[in-house]
């Protein structure tokens, strides 16, 4: 019984990485992390050489995670979320997998897990990583996401920046109300000052958020990976 982890966070320990660590650890199986910012995997250059092969003529690390893919019984990916997207990494290796699916949807039958953490759009990125394994003939079995720290809380101007998370993904912006103020409030307090792209100003609680600190989040991967395990066995 083989689970591969695949984490699209390029962020050191980030807390993408610990939900796919602690998901890998709940299965009881053979298991095996990867890190994909610490490797070469290039997007998917539709030279549709794999349509007969489902090999990729590629020449980067996807050989040989490919062949970690097509030994494991599950597979868990995650991603952080960047402008409301999944990773470019995580993005690229979604892509690559499209040689195993070409034709004879080799993927078909593998048992799947999603993870994303990000501000206000990790619910859409989970989604779309989970509708691209269905694609491949894969069994979500559980997806989750989780609140990540913005890089505002770290990159230094954060709290004057005009342009922080917070304030691009705000009512004013949106049209809608993306709860971020809601979600970040013992993290964050936005002041009465603050105006949206023409002022920045806040006040920083807390500089990180680990999920490690929410027992609620961290059961859920481990609940996540207790069901990949009763499913392999079964």
């Amino acid at each position: 019984m083989k689970v591969l982890g695949v984490s699209g966070s390029p962020t050191k320990n980030s807390n993408t990485d610990a939900l796919v660590k602690a998901i890998l650890d709940a299965t009881d199986a053979k298991t095996e992390f990867v890190k994909l910012s610490t490797i070469k995997v290039g997007p998917c250059i539709a030279c549709m050489k794999c349509v007969c092969t489902n090999e990729c003529v590629i020449n980067d690390d996807f050989k040989w995670l490919s062949e970690k893919v097509m030994e494991a019984d599950a597979i868990v990916v995650g991603s952080s979320t960047f402008y409301g997207a999944a990773s470019a990494f995580t993005k690229a290796f979604i892509e690559r997998l499209y040689s195993k699916r070409h034709v004879k949807l080799l993927t078909r039958g593998k048992l799947a897990a999603t993870v994303a953490v990000g501000v206000a759009a990790e619910k859409m990125v989970a989604e779309w990583i989970g509708n691209a394994l269905r694609a491949g003939g894969m069994e979500i079995v559980g997806s989750m996401t989780a609140k990540g720290t913005p890089c505002c809380f770290v990159c230094g101007p954060g709290e004057t920046c005009n342009y922080t998370v917070w304030n691009a993904y705000s009512k004013e912006l949106t049209g809608m109300d993306l709860g971020v103020e809601e979600a970040y409030k013992e993290y964050l307090e936005i002041l009465p000052d603050n105006k949206p792209y023409a002022h920045g100003s806040a006040k920083f609680l807390k500089s990180y958020r680990s999920v490690k600190d929410e027992p609620d989040v961290m059961d859920e991967a481990r609940r996540i990976g207790k069901l990949i395990k009763e499913r392999i066995k079964n």
